[in-house]
C-alpha cells in the first residue's frame, strides 16, 4: 500500500475514534493513553545502557516539534487561501469581459457548444483510449483495487471506497460543489467559473449500500474532490455505480491491512513480529520475557541463594508453553 493510501487508512481509523469520543480533548486523551499503555514513550531513560524510554525532557520536545511542524503547515495554507480569495474577484471580472464580446471566437467555438450544454450523464462511460486492465489500476494509488473512469477514479479497501474527481482550478469553494451521498446512490455536481450551470459528474446507484452517516467528502481547492464512502458490509465491490464496467475481482489485492484489523488481531500480529525480530537478534522472546519477570521476583525474594546477584536469564531454558500466551 502506498504512503497516500496508508495515510487515508490512518485518517479513517482516527476519524472513527474522534467521532466516537466526541471532542478533540478526549481524542487526545485516547492517543496519549495508548502511548502510556502500549509504549515506553513516557518512561525516563535514567541509564545510558537502558534500551527503552527517552532522556528527561526529550518526549516533551518531540511533541512540541510535531505541533510546530503541523501548525506551520496550517498557517501556510490559511495564508494561501486568503491570497487566493483576494485575487478571485478581479479574475472573475476578467473572465466575464472576455466572454461578453468575442464575435470571432464564437464562430470558432461553435462546433464545441454541444459539449458545454450536453445533457446530464447519469451512466459513467470510458474514454475511447481507456484501458480496463486491472494491472494498470493496481499501479495507481487512486484506483488501487478499483478503476480509472472517464471523469473520476475510485479505489477501495476492506472498509471504505474512495472516489477522486479532478476539478478545474477555478473550483475553489465548497458552494461550487454538490455531493449527495445516499445509502445506495451517489450524485456529484460541479460548477466552475466557465459554466453557468452545475455539471453532473456522477449520478447513479452504488453497487452496494454505504453508511451515509460515516461517509464524507472534501474539496482540495482547484485540484480535486475526495469522497470516502464507508461500506455498510465488508465486501469487495466490482464497480462504483450501476452501468460501469466491472473490474476483475480476481486481480485485485483483497488483503486486510493492520488498520482494518481489530485490537486483538493487531496484538497477535505485533507479538509474532516482535518474537521473530527477537529470535533473529538472539534476544528473549515475549514468552521468555514473561517468565523472566516472574523468575526475577523469586531471584530477589527473601531467603533466595541468588539474592543480591545480577539476574542471569541464561540459567533457564524456557519453552514457549511455559507461560500462557
Amino acid at each position: 500500500m502506498s504512503s497516500d493510501k496508508m495515510m487515508a487508512a490512518y485518517d479513517n481509523t482516527l476519524l472513527g475514534i474522534l467521532q466516537n469520543e466526541g471532542g478533540l480533548e478526549k481524542f487526545l486523551d485516547v492517543i496519549f493513553g495508548f502511548l502510556c499503555r502500549r509504549t515506553d514513550f513516557f518512561r525516563n531513560m535514567d541509564d545510558p545502557k537502558q534500551k527503552f524510554g527517552f532522556p528527561p525532557g526529550v518526549a516533551e520536545k518531540i511533541i512540541l516539534s510535531y505541533f510546530t511542524k503541523y501548525k506551520s503547515i496550517v498557517d501556510k495554507m490559511e495564508a494561501e487561501n486568503k491570497e487566493r480569495q483576494s485575487q478571485a474577484e478581479p479574475t472573475e471580472v476578467a473572465q466575464i469581459v472576455e466572454i461578453e464580446d468575442p464575435p470571432p471566437s464564437e464562430k470558432e467555438t461553435a462546433p464545441e457548444a454541444p459539449a458545454v450544454v450536453k445533457p446530464k450523464q447519469t451512466t459513467p462511460t470510458k474514454p475511447a483510449n481507456a484501458t480496463n486492465d486491472q494491472t494498470v489500476f493496481q499501479s495507481n494509488p487512486d484506483s488501487y483495487n478499483g478503476a480509472i473512469r472517464d471523469r473520476y477514479e475510485w479505489s477501495q479497501n476492506y472498509d471504505d471506497v474512495d472516489v477522486k474527481i479532478v476539478v478545474d482550478k477555478s473550483v475553489v469553494k465548497a458552494r461550487q460543489v454538490k455531493v449527495e451521498i445516499q445509502r445506495k446512490h451517489l450524485k456529484v455536481c460541479v460548477k466552475s467559473n466557465d459554466t453557468a450551470n452545475y455539471d453532473t459528474i456522477i449520478d447513479g446507484d452504488l453497487q452496494h449500500e454505504v453508511n451515509k452517516e460515516e461517509s464524507m467528502w472534501s474539496l482540495e481547492s482547484g485540484k480535486n474532490i475526495q469522497i470516502t464512502l464507508t461500506k455498510f458490509k465488508n465486501i469487495w465491490w466490482t464497480m462504483l455505480v450501476a452501468g460501469e464496467d466491472e473490474i476483475d475481482i480476481q486481480k485485485i489485492a483483497p488483503e486486510r491491512s493492520m488498520e482494518d484489523m481489530d485490537t486483538e488481531e493487531k496484538s497477535v500480529i505485533n507479538k509474532l513480529q516482535f518474537d521473530e525480530k527477537q529470535k533473529r537478534l538472539g534476544l528473549p522472546q515475549s514468552h521468555e520475557m514473561k517468565v523472566h519477570e516472574m523468575l526475577k521476583k523469586g531471584w530477589e525474594a527473601e531467603g533466595s541463594p541468588f539474592k543480591g546477584q545480577e539476574f542471569d536469564p541464561k540459567m533457564f531454558n524456557i519453552s514457549p508453553g511455559a507461560v500462557e500466551q
